[in-house]
């Protein structure tokens, strides 16, 4: 298999155009922008010399004003000056400016419309007739409507997922001209989710070169049917597709796996597909976990004739799945699910991510002790399931929603089959927080989905993700499809004690915690401020329930649970397997708790470009064994809540035994280490704050927060450096080069040798939008996304542009 990518030099128009025709009166024949301009090479419409002669003779001789009369062909076309050139990935609703508009409030506050994106290349005619070109996009959102070459190929729904189409013999080669595909995106036909979807072609377009006679991935898969002493009993399925006009005989299938090989022969007729399967024994297998994400490569070839005409390299992870009541059984072991659900956008460029911008966030959540992954409320693409199962992180993909039209049928069962091979991919969840959840209308629906996922695969338990009433009320039937039976805030005073009620009458079920804590922080603040969509990280008072401030210990207000009471529950409910905390980074959409100028969550356990709050740390002292510990708040009296005596709480999360505060190296107190955190409520003394954690009275760890001066200059650090991106951190320094945690100055941003594509500061109400030169600092901090240049180093540098 070859593949050329088609990422680069799209020309991008924002704005409804005269739309081409979908259905044509001739083949080939729509012309204008789907086919070449005048400037570019090849003709409208290719013609052979009786259609040349057809056309003259209908038109007196005017060859093209046959074309318009018979084929309705749009001759003309050309570029305006609107049209721009740019990259994919690509989100153009990333670069509007925000709308106060509350139509649009859970959305992102950015508008609706329609983008155009248009881009030529040219196929040699050296392309083999033994091959399959397919022309492949990772994700478009929203409604995608493609041409190539005068030819309309399709629509496609969703923006959550990938989609192909066959142009082989669509496609023009070598001197037939250019090939012109134009790409029509719509985000005015309706919303798939209530958070910012982005808008655009926002991953990867490339071209793929497939033997016609071939492996097929999505029908090769191994499974692990069960696990003994030292042995691993394994289920290899091998398809193979015959995509040319003529039988293949003589082929033969070698299949190779931990030093085991299997050969299969048989002959397959012209556009068929043959699928054969074997048992296999691994003996002394290393198994895929969280803590050791082993994975072996099974490597398949296909020859015919003994010659081979296709190799295929999937990774395998030999690993078992069970839940029962006492929870999630991975290879056997009773294992406790840390894990965070995760909406797709990241700071500054929206939706377009690429891998580099994944490994990122996933470092980031291993770094805290997450141990799984929610794709919230989408299915997972491929690049991040092929990440988990390199970086060792359990994942639930997601259906979109719950409805089993033949459309949603067809794309989960594609999206489960190309899926099921990733040994991360634990858990397949149905639905989310559905409306028509737990009525025999849903229940004919989820158990139509729940066969299309089990006839694909055995290797994913089914669950689904209620919001239950107070009352646990279901329906019995309709839960009975799932495997699992997911509630989402169960430990939630908001809630009710709809859970406990529904154990205590069915006890004997398996329950799990799909979805945890929406506590509500701003990264770096401690005081709640409603003008500025403030939230204090020591617990707000505010809520998304009710308006206003709200009492301290009134349910909602903070969010819908605290974390320590997400962590509590768990300890005294263990049957609900762990907990899936919303969310781990913030993201753009649903403000809560407040509206405009809100425009992003403060859900998030970092902010939208990663950056760590307080509470990350919690979950760290709760999930890690490295010795840890963190101090909070910053050391500037503005900003802190002084009480009458000028005293203020200092809180430390920490794993150690004993915590040991200091203020300018005079001790406050040795404590034992509390349950959650330690806390002490001192004199604010500007200065350096310590704090020192000790295990078998040994000091191991410890951390500290200086009071600052002015902000001076910045401080530019590498934060990750990916394959094709590095990410910046920028942060105001004073003049003895102290971090300035309360500082919002203007910053200018550069880059030599590279690209800066985007810029964020995590401001849950930043509406200064896109800018790729000039942001503010927020709470002394800014991110900048550079694009490198792989010849040479980048280097950033960044100077305060406003003090």
């Amino acid at each position: 298999m070859r593949r050329r990518g088609l990422n680069e030099d799209w020309q991008f128009h924002l704005g409804a155009i005269d739309e081409p025709m979908k259905t044509v009166r001739k083949a080939g024949a729509i012309g204008g922008l789907t086919a070449p301009l005048a400037d570019e090479e090849g003709e409208v419409v290719l013609t052979g010399a009786g259609g040349e002669h057809f056309l003259r003779l209908i038109a007196q001789g005017n060859r093209d004003k046959g074309l318009a009369m018979l084929a309705g062909t749009e001759l003309s076309g050309q570029l305006s000056e609107d049209w721009q050139t740019v990259d994919v990935p690509h989100d153009w609703k990333n670069q509007l400016p925000y709308v106060n508009n509350p139509a649009l409030l859970m959305s992102g506050s950015k508008p609706d419309g329609i983008g155009y994106y248009r881009k030529t290349f040219t196929l040699s005619e050296d392309v083999s007739d033994k091959e399959q070109v397919m022309l492949h996009f990772d994700g478009v959102m929203r409604m995608a409507s493609v041409w190539l070459n005068g030819i309309f190929l399709g629509d496609h729904y969703s923006g959550y997922s990938d989609f192909s189409f066959d142009i082989t013999e669509l496609a023009r080669y070598g001197e037939e001209g250019l090939n012109v595909l134009l790409v029509k995106v719509d985000t005015t036909t309706g919303a798939e989710g209530w958070w910012y979807e982005g808008a655009g072609i926002y991953k990867e377009v490339y071209l793929e070169f497939l033997p016609k006679v071939r492996i097929d991935p999505q029908a090769t898969f191994i499974e692990t049917k069960r696990l003994e002493e030292k042995k691993a009993y394994l289920s290899v399925s091998v398809g193979v597709l015959n995509q040319s006009f003529d039988d293949a005989d003589q082929l033969t299938i070698k299949s190779r796996l931990s030093g085991h090989t299997e050969w299969l022969e048989d002959s397959i007729a012209a556009l068929s597909c043959g699928n054969y399967s074997y048992e296999l024994t691994v003996d002394n297998p290393k198994l895929w976990s969280p803590e050791s994400p082993h994975l072996y490569t099974a490597e398949f070839q296909l020859l015919q004739a003994g010659e081979v005409i296709d190799e295929f390299h999937q990774t395998v992870g030999i690993r078992t799945v069970d839940y029962t009541e006492a929870g999630f059984y991975l290879n056997g072991k009773l294992t406790e699910l840390r894990g965070v659900c995760e909406h797709q956008d990241f700071g500054g460029i929206g939706v377009a991510l690429n891998k580099d911008i994944l490994r990122y966030k996933l470092r980031q959540m291993k770094a805290m002790g997450v141990n799984a992954y929610r794709s919230a409320h989408h299915f997972a693409s491929r690049e991040l399931l092929t990440l988990c199962d390199e970086l060792g992180m359990i994942v639930m993909n997601e259906n979109r929603i719950l409805e089993s039209s033949d459309w949603r049928i067809a794309e989960l069962e594609r999206m489960v089959k190309q899926t099921r091979h990733h040994p991360s991919l634990c858990f397949w969840s149905l639905c989310n927080e559905e409306v028509i959840g737990n009525t025999p209308f849903a229940n004919r629906m989820a158990k139509k989905l729940a066969a299309v996922v089990r006839k694909a695969t055995k290797e994913s338990l089914i669950v689904s993700a209620e919001l239950l009433n107070s009352e646990g009320i279901v329906n019995e039937e309709y839960m009975s499809n799932f495997d699992v039976k997911g509630v989402n805030y169960p430990e939630s005073g908001v809630n009710g004690a709809g859970l406990a009620k529904l154990k205590e009458r069915k006890p004997d079920v398996a329950y799990l915690s799909t979805e945890s804590a929406s506590y509500f922080s701003t990264r770096g603040i401690y005081q709640d401020d409603e003008t500025k969509c403030h939230t204090s990280n020591f617990g707000s008072l505010y809520s998304m329930v009710l308006p206003g401030k709200r009492e301290p210990g009134e349910p909602g207000a903070g969010g819908t649970a605290h974390p320590e009471e997400v962590m509590d529950f768990l300890e005294n409910q263990p049957y609900t397997g762990g907990v899936f905390l919303w969310t781990f980074m913030d993201y753009y959409g649903e403000p809560s708790p407040f509206a405009w100028p809100g425009i992003s969550s403060q859900f998030g356990i970092s902010d939208t470009v990663g950056f760590e709050k307080d509470y990350y740390y919690y979950y760290q002292a709760k999930w890690t064994a490295q010795p840890m510990v963190h101090l909070m708040p910053h050391w500037n009296s503005e900003g802190l809540e002084l009480d009458q005596e000028g005293r203020t709480e200092v809180r430390v999360f920490s794993n150690c035994s004993e915590i040991e505060l200091f203020v300018n190296d005079r001790s406050c107190g040795r404590k034992p280490a509390g349950k959650d955190s330690t806390t002490w409520q001192i004199p604010f003394e500007a200065g350096c704050l310590k704090a020192v954690g000790y295990v078998a009275d040994q000091p191991v760890a410890e951390t500290s927060k200086v009071t600052s001066g002015t902000i001076d200059s910045v401080a530019v650090t590498e934060r990750f450096d990916g394959e094709e991106y590095t990410l910046v951190e920028v942060a105001g320094r004073d003049a003895q080069g102290n971090f300035v945690p309360m500082v919002d100055s203007l910053v200018t941003v550069a880059c030599e040798n590279g690209k800066i594509i985007g810029l964020a500061n995590g401001n849950p109400a930043d509406l200064s939008g896109f800018n790729r030169q000039e942001k503010r600092l927020f709470s002394g901090k800014l991110l900048a996304v550079v694009k490198k240049n792989k010849e040479q180093p980048i280097k950033v540098s960044a100077q305060l542009k406003q003090h």
